[in-house]
């Protein structure tokens, strides 16, 4: 592999890249406390090649590790090669350098020594952020040859990725992508090494591990190294960049400790022998995230035929019967307890990031000034801008009574600290008596209700529609008599333009929205997935 003395190797465009770098994935917010500790500690043992990715929502803890590296004298910033790549979210030539800059600016840096892409997609705006002089060098992750030939095959090709980043290990050994790169000049680098932290939204649970396996296992014990060694060694004596991740000084020590020994080509078959083509992360597990989102470049047929039937305009969004526009995808922000809820404003950040623009909040959630601290966040860093969020916020039971109504909204406006939401829906059909408690109850346990005609309450929403604080309104929980109700009052102004309901393949609610259909009124479902089993409901 032709290593310099830095245990570098030069890539197809003339920079150089570590051999072996450090990983910073994280699969929950305990281990990403730990990732700054760890990329300092990873510096100090000598890894100069730390890889990161705009979504693993870390990069402000490893721009921090390496700055204090800097400044204690360990490193300069030249010192340290950093991977970055685009998410599938910015895949729109226009979106690619806004994701890049917003890398940028947690990291605290000038450049990214490299940029690739983290799933399929075009090279073109990739090739202007290395014009521009804000990444020294451009590559791939997760292409197959077909993609890599796609790329390869553009014509007007200004740079060619210098590597792909793919899982590599002796169970998925990628051999013949292996070869394919190595004769086109592209460097092969393997994320997932040592098998698998085995996180659920990623992994393939009922695959083996790989550091048990007997045949690792006795190579191992013939060198006096650990399976995880002998398992990165592997990968370097094929040419292969190695990922390598930790958050245990002990371990990091270790494992930087793959450059004092070599295995015999004897021992190199048999690791090669224990291929198995099979990966242990699915991404398909994770489609909530890539396909769910509404922003993939490409679409399976299935997808197609949804999209043409929803009318979804290029933008993922469907145009409701006032004219308004609604994004296909929401984001939930409804929390079964404290524990969930303090987790809840980092979660709206993360899906605001990822791509999600229509969030889902209501006033009985207790959420509202954490969701609002959320967007107000990602508008102040230049990800998104209000009109470019779609926020639902929905009239709770116990202001039913018209002049209750726009109590509620307003304030709903001041936790948000929004001037308008762009839908109000009516919570529920069921009215409780008003006052403080969201869920009055008498002394033996029971409901209080409140007898109030939701006609009148639906003439308050539309007043709130006319004086500008929403632009949409609509309704939660009706069925279609409650619908018949509301659409058959005299002097009705305007329609709800959805009905959100419960409604998933157990339940899924066929008559309802044959009827809404035949009415214009769109029907948004809650509990997709099920249900959080929160005892409450």
């Amino acid at each position: 592999m032709e290593l310099d003395k830095d245990r570098c190797i030069k890539m197809n465009d003339g920079n150089k890249i570590p051999a072996l770098g450090f990983g910073t994935y994280s699969s929950d917010a305990v281990q990403k406390g730990k990732c700054e500790e760890a990329t300092k500690v990873a510096i100090e043992v000598g890894f100069r090649h730390i890889d990161g990715a705009f979504i693993y929502g870390i990069e402000e803890e490893v721009g921090r590790a390496i700055h204090e590296k800097i400044a204690d004298g360990t490193v300069k910033r030249e010192d340290i090669f950093y991977t970055g790549k685009l998410w599938s979210t910015f895949h729109r030539p226009e979106l690619v350098r806004s994701c890049l800059e917003q890398s940028l600016k947690k990291l605290k840096f000038d450049y990214l020594d490299l940029f690739i892409i983290h799933n399929p997609m075009s090279l073109k705006a990739m090739e202007a952020c290395k014009d521009a002089g804000l990444v020294k060098s451009i590559g791939v992750s997760n292409f197959n040859i077909r993609q890599l030939e796609m790329i390869l095959n553009k014509p007007g090709l200004k740079y060619k990725p210098v590597l792909n980043q793919v899982e590599c290990h002796p169970y998925l050994n990628q051999g013949k992508l292996l070869a394919f790169c190595k004769s086109k000049d592209i460097l092969l680098e393997a994320y997932s090494v040592l098998g698998s932290q085995r996180d659920k939204n990623w992994v393939d649970q009922s695959t083996p591990v790989l550091l048990e396996d007997p045949v690792l296992g006795a190579i191992a014990k013939k060198y006096n190294r650990s399976p995880a060694l002998v398992a990165l060694r592997y990968q370097l004596q094929r040419g292969v960049v190695v990922l390598f991740k930790s958050f245990t000084r002990k371990r990091i020590e270790e494992n930087f400790q793959v450059f004092d020994f070599q295995l015999s080509e004897e021992d190199m078959k048999t690791i090669d022998g224990m291929n198995k083509n099979r990966p242990y992360v699915h991404l398909e597990h994770s489609c909530w995230l890539i396909q769910q989102c509404c922003k993939v470049s490409e679409f399976s047929k299935e997808s197609r035929k949804y999209c043409k039937e929803m009318e979804l305009d290029k933008d993922r969004c469907i145009k409701m019967n006032d004219g308004n526009k609604i994004p296909a995808l929401g984001f939930g922000t409804y929390s079964p307890d404290a524990v969930q809820k303090s987790k809840c404003e980092e979660a709206t950040k993360v899906a605001i990031e990822v791509g999600f623009r229509h969030i889902d909040g209501a006033f009985v959630y207790g959420i509202e000034e954490e969701v609002g601290r959320a967007v107000h966040e990602k508008i102040a860093d230049g990800t998104v801008k209000r009109e470019d969020i779609f926020y639902t916020g929905k009239l709770w039971s116990t202001f039913h009574r018209p002049e209750l109504v726009r109590s509620c909204l307003e304030q709903s406006l001041k936790k948000l600290k929004f001037d308008y939401l762009d839908l109000f829906i009516i919570h529920n059909p069921m009215s409780l008596k008003p006052g403080t408690d969201t869920l009055p109850k008498d002394e033996n346990g029971k409901f209080i209700f409140d007898v109030v005609d939701l006609r009148q309450t639906w003439e308050a929403m539309e007043a709130c529609k006319d004086a500008g604080l929403v632009k949409s309104i609509g309704v939660s929980n009706f069925n279609i008599r409650q619908l018949e109700m509301i659409l058959n009052k005299p002097g009705l102004k305007y329609k709800p333009v959805l009905n959100q309901v419960e409604c998933h393949p157990y339940l899924n609610q066929g008559k309802l929205l044959a009827f809404c259909k035949s009415k214009d009124i769109l029907l948004e479902a809650y509990c997709v997935l099920g249900s959080q089993r929160d005892k409450m409901w």
